[in-house]
């Protein structure tokens, strides 16, 4: 999977409320999220990065327990999803001090974790996940918000392309002592591409937009680039935060989290004899050896 993240800070943010994660936290499991939060835990951190940090740990803690060579079902792997959305709540409930009657802290949260063929999309809040397919782009989640406009004016209109307002929001990740948060199950198949932003984009970019910047040409990290830059050419002042993974069935270029230290001592041993073959190879070139008799036997058998 090839996989390109950045997350650029609002005109008028002062404090960043957005964060991204794209990680290999196994073998063939790969977890790319984004989360707009406020407010602060009380470590001091942004909620949205507290938010994707338990997230992340409670699936890794999974892997260390050797659970994902385990999983082989849609089901299976919703229920580990569930799981990880409600430690991940319940960790900022309790730690920004929020009960019943105050809320301190929250997020908008959507997570895709990738198992083989299987992506398992989480979601909380207004950030979003889409999925192209064959030219055509599907949005995957649905905001959890009330009054906002769905309609975005898109550079095809004639209407000025400008950022939507931004709706109430009903359902956020750290509000409440418990979650019922939205899973979806997508069966993937070879040229998929994942995309998964925060309000700041989809508020700025229609969803055709976003799948013409798909299908161009150039990297993923071009298709970041590309899209970030017409957001904050609409004048937006939201934090913009987007994670692009294309390809999700082939070979994911990323260092493979908690990896055994005996793999790594067997990867050492080979890269020294190999470097000790070259090394012989060219002292052979630079001193033949000289040429020895042959011996010729002759023997009669009756």
């Amino acid at each position: 999977m090839e996989v390109a993240a950045r997350t650029e800070p609002g005109l008028q943010q002062r404090q960043h409320s957005d964060a991204h994660l794209a990680e290999s936290i196994a073998p063939n499991v790969v977890l790319l999220a984004v989360a707009d939060g406020f407010g602060r835990v009380s470590r001091g951190l942004p909620t949205a990065q507290s938010a994707l940090a338990s997230l992340r740990d409670y699936l890794r803690r999974r892997h260390r327990a050797r659970s994902y060579a385990r999983i082989a079902s849609p089901s299976s792997l919703r229920t580990l999803m569930l799981g990880a959305l409600d430690h991940a709540n319940r960790r900022l409930f309790d730690e920004s001090g929020s009960h019943e009657d105050f809320v301190g802290s929250g997020t908008s949260l959507t997570a895709a974790l990738v198992v083989g063929e299987h992506a398992l999309v989480g979601h909380v809040g207004d950030a979003r996940a889409y999925l192209l397919r064959l030219g055509n782009i599907e949005l995957l989640t649905v905001d959890d918000a009330m009054f906002a406009d769905a309609t975005v004016p898109s550079a095809k209109s004639s209407r000025p392309a400008q950022p939507r307002p931004r709706g109430v929001l009903w359902r956020t990740l750290g509000t409440q002592s418990k979650l019922e948060a939205s899973i979806a199950h997508v069966e993937l198949f070879p040229d998929d591409q994942v995309l998964l932003c925060t309000d700041g984009v989809h508020r700025a970019i229609d969803d055709d937009e976003l799948g013409d910047a798909l299908t161009r040409g150039g990297t993923a990290a071009d298709v970041v680039a590309r899209i970030l830059a017409t957001a904050r050419g609409r004048g937006t002042f939201d934090d913009l935060t987007l994670v692009v993974g294309r390809d999700p069935l082939g070979p994911t270029p990323m260092i493979k989290a908690g990896a055994p230290r005996a793999g790594i001592r067997v990867l050492l041993a080979l890269g020294m004899l190999i470097i000790a073959l070259l090394s012989f190879g060219s002292y052979a070139l630079q001193h033949p050896f000289p040429d020895r008799p042959q011996n010729v036997t002759s023997s009669n058998t009756r």
